[in-house]
């Protein structure tokens, strides 16, 4: 799960702190975490949940996703959008997640949250790791034991944390006013080139894009097929976009 502040210092966690969690069917509370959720959705969370539907972004952005811009920022929050009969994720069976090699990071993460961002006094990224303290979750009483480091690499969240983290440099970039939320034509920018990657490529292929933004050919055959270098060179037209 993803924090909104970060933790304070007595609860942050660092790579070789130990925490006990094990999941499994047997557990009374199985599946009971994928209910009545604000679960969030990043760029690649959302990349990768469309890839292993193989449905179009339009169509991925208007079945299965909730979105609202963050009232401080501006910028779209996308999240899971539960089933209205029961709040439940959609994505959620009697046997487990059904997308689960391409579940997203928050529920990679699950036990634990995490807050990221960038020092503006070193300008570097900075990443803390908390336990979340949920009461109902009986996962927490196993006697399994292990690091966060052996948690990060088991959940496969390397990836998600390198992707995600590169939109520090857009969340956090030096010529963004913090105290003036982005319009709604950037806001719309950042859905295109963060959340429908489709509608993006048709718009960087079909249009001057290429020549305007001076890409090269061997980006240009790449971003062809694969969506994850075509989320990156989305990263780079928004800072272009936003703060040119």
């Amino acid at each position: 799960m993803f924090l909104e502040s970060p933790p304070p210092n007595e609860d942050r966690l660092k790579a070789g702190d130990t925490f006990r969690f094990s999941c499994h069917r047997e557990l009374s509370c199985f599946n009971a975490c994928c209910r009545n959720k604000h679960l969030p959705l990043t760029p690649y969370d959302i990349l990768r949940i469309k890839i292993n539907l193989g449905i179009h972004s339009d169509d991925f952005l208007a079945r299965y996703v909730a979105y609202r811009p963050d009232p401080v920022s501006g910028f779209p929050i996308l999240s899971i959008k539960m089933l209205p009969e029961n709040a439940v994720c959609p994505f959620v069976t009697p046997a487990g997640c059904a997308i689960y090699h391409d579940r997203p990071t928050a529920c990679r993460l699950y036990p634990l949250g995490r807050s990221s961002g960038i020092d503006p006094k070193e300008s570097t990224s900075k990443e803390f790791y908390t336990l979340l303290h949920i009461t109902h979750c009986d996962g927490l009483k196993e006697d399994k034991v292990r690091t966060v480091a052996e948690w990060v690499n088991d959940q496969e969240l390397l990836p998600y944390i390198d992707m995600n983290d590169k939109m520090l440099d857009i969340l956090f970039h030096p010529r963004r006013d913090p105290s003036t939320p982005i319009a709604e034509s950037q806001q719309q920018k950042v859905m295109v080139a963060c959340y429908n990657l489709d509608m993006f490529r048709k718009f960087v292929f079909e249009t001057p894009f290429l020549k305007q933004f001076q890409v090269d050919d061997g980006t240009a055959q790449r971003i062809k097929t694969d969506d994850a270098a075509l989320l990156i060179q989305g990263f780079a037209f928004l800072k272009n976009a936003l703060y040119a």
